[in-house]
């Protein structure tokens, strides 16, 4: 991961360490504020990395398929975020389940597509693995504070685990990682330098998902890890075809579908604005979770053409 964005994943990592100190020496005060800095966050960056996906697409389907293709495009991304919302409605568990896997192997994938990993089971184990220890971790390490978010969401309570078990989950999935790691490096997959940036990342990536609550944990692991690194992906990918495409570029280009994206947000929060703060943050999770599943399908595609000789 590191090897892509040496700076940007130094800082978000000090930043992380910076806020996890802060964390341990004044714990209440970041919990009372989580709510809010997480949601600045994801409206800051978080929204903005998923909106230039017209212009992806425009470059990925253009060569085949001409300008009218954009007219599928919108229908396509609309459909997909209509048919998800209905299945919200229908079966908040499944699609609550559908999202947390997809979601694994879209983190997973964004963290290792700088390595060649190979085809097949290999490569999307570690990116199911990977994903599944930075949505595990907090949720399972704060599950006193998930519990209500995934009631709400789903409408029943999430079964009951021990803090031993939970723990011991969150841990066996760090190990696994440590695991992987070496492994490809033993391959020849990542060099000794990437395998000692993977090891370190993981521990601070550790720390900060544990050891912030959990809101502000997985919002500073979201921005600072995935989406300003999914960002500079997409401008080199920009970059393939226009030299000169740099962060001016691509903020202009992401801004319709933000203005429109946080318009919707903030429809939803006036509308909901006498919920208890359980219930609103779960109306985020899902409003999240509708406008970002096209993008995680476009993004593997961006990945696998950028990837293919």
């Amino acid at each position: 991961m590191t090897a892509r964005y040496p700076l940007l994943y130094r800082s978000v990592q000090g930043l992380g360490l910076l806020l996890a100190l802060f964390s341990f020496l004044a714990p209440g005060l970041l919990a009372q504020m989580q709510f809010w800095a997480a949601l600045g966050l994801i409206v800051l960056i978080g929204i903005p990395h998923g909106a230039t996906d017209y212009l992806i697409f425009q470059h990925l389907a253009r060569p085949l398929w001409g300008n009218g293709s954009m007219l599928q495009f919108y229908a396509c991304y609309l459909a997909i975020m209509g048919g998800y919302a209905l299945a919200w409605y229908l079966l908040p568990q499944l699609s609550l389940l559908f999202f947390l896997f997809i979601s694994m192997y879209h983190f997973g994938q964004s963290n290792w597509n700088y390595a060649d990993l190979g085809a097949g089971w290999k490569n999307r184990a570690a990116h199911f693995i990977w994903g599944a220890f930075v949505l595990s971790a907090p949720i399972l390490w704060h599950y006193e504070a998930a519990v209500p978010i995934i009631t709400h969401i789903t409408g029943e309570a999430p079964p009951a685990m021990a803090a031993t078990w939970r723990r011991a989950v969150v841990a066996a999935l760090f190990i696994i990682n440590l695991w992987a790691s070496l492994y490809y490096f033993l391959e020849g997959a990542i060099s000794w330098r990437d395998l000692r940036n993977e090891v370190f990342n993981l521990i601070v990536l550790a720390i900060v998902l544990t050891q912030l609550p959990l809101l502000l944990g997985f919002a500073v692991y979201f921005v600072g890890w995935h989406s300003l690194s999914s960002m500079m992906d997409q401008i080199r990918f920009f970059r393939d075809e226009d030299r000169q495409y740099g962060w001016r570029h691509y903020f202009r280009n992401a801004l319709p579908l933000t203005a429109v994206a946080i318009t919707g947000l903030a429809a939803l929060a006036w509308l909901q604005n006498e919920m208890a703060l359980a219930m609103n943050i779960g109306l985020v999770f899902v409003f999240i979770s509708v406008v970002t599943l096209p993008h995680m399908l476009l993004i593997d595609q961006l990945y696998k053409a950028h990837d293919s000789p």
